[in-house]
């Protein structure tokens, strides 16, 4: 089986020599009382909008695992550092303060950002212009309707009673974290909105040893995209027949085993959802098949 350009973002940057938890802090959103709806598109399931950066529109993507936003940028500007994405792989990148990140009509002032030449990536999706990472995404509150593709975007309380929240720790800076249960035993797990991947384990770990012994597993190749361009990885897939997350229940979920960092769960692993980032009372709340 070989499946093409199947996409995984840049989760989970290593930023050297400062903390990541300050330079989520930093920066400021106009106003500050805001609220906006808007739809979004998707690229291989990851959820994308149009971002008006510095006076000029470009199409980011939306990475809950990054650390810090990403700007496609052809010449990296300012101070240059290595940085570690999913596959383990390092990439040389520039730091910048972005002025103005507005999102419909809401500003994202004096942000915290990397940069570099996303080659590989930018030749697939029109008018790229790079992540939305952690910094922007703790500053307010997200009610995304993946079903229907709306998100609403606020400082105000957005959910409803009918949302159920979800066990949630946050580490390396923001990042959120959640468990899986499978066979009775649980597992950490990040939250990547990033992946196109439902649930991706690294080699080696103890949930995909858990795997390996549960499910009949086949060979697949397919090329990835991760910090440091596109690479053909050699991997093994297999269906899960079971697993939860705290009281919901999923059947059949796709699995892919490979070399990353860590075992992630992405965006349409939420696909029948609408998902809640309270980031008000840190916290994530899910809704399941939601048709307006």
């Amino acid at each position: 089986m070989k499946k093409q350009y199947l996409l995984m973002i840049l989760i989970f940057f290593l930023f050297l020599g400062c903390s990541i938890t300050k330079l989520h802090q930093e920066g400021t959103v106009a106003p500050v009382d805001f609220y906006s709806k808007f739809s979004f598109e998707t690229y291989k399931g990851v959820i994308g909008f149009n971002v008006d950066i510095d006076g000029e529109t470009k199409f980011f993507l939306f990475d809950t695992g990054a650390d810090l936003s990403l700007i496609q940028r052809d010449s990296i500007i300012g101070k240059k550092d290595n940085f570690s994405g999913a596959s383990k792989r390092k990439m040389e990148l520039g730091r910048e303060l972005i002025t103005s990140i507005r999102i419909e009509n809401i500003d994202f002032k004096n942000t915290h950002a990397l940069n570099g030449d996303m080659i590989g990536l930018k030749e697939q999706i029109p008018n790229f212009g790079g992540l939305i990472g952690q910094p922007i995404i703790h500053k307010a509150n997200w009610l995304i309707d993946y079903p229907n593709k709306q998100i609403e975007l606020s400082s105000r309380e957005l959910g409803d009673k009918s949302f159920k929240e979800i066990e949630l720790v946050r580490e390396n800076g923001n990042n959120p974290y959640t468990f899986l249960e499978m066979n009775g035993k649980k597992y950490k797990v990040v939250i990547d909105f990033g992946s196109s991947s439902i649930i991706n384990l690294p080699t080696g770990s103890q949930f995909a040893k858990d795997v390996i012994k549960s499910i009949k597993l086949s060979k697949n190749t397919r090329k990835r995209y991760t910090l440091g361009g596109l690479q053909q990885i050699q991997e093994k897939v297999g269906i899960i027949p079971e697993i939860k997350l705290g009281e919901f229940e999923f059947k059949n979920v796709d699995v892919n085993i490979n070399t990353s960092s860590q075992p992630r769960i992405g965006i349409k692993f939420f696909k029948d959802f609408k998902i809640y980032i309270d980031n008000s009372n840190e916290n994530i709340k899910l809704k399941e098949n939601i048709k307006d």
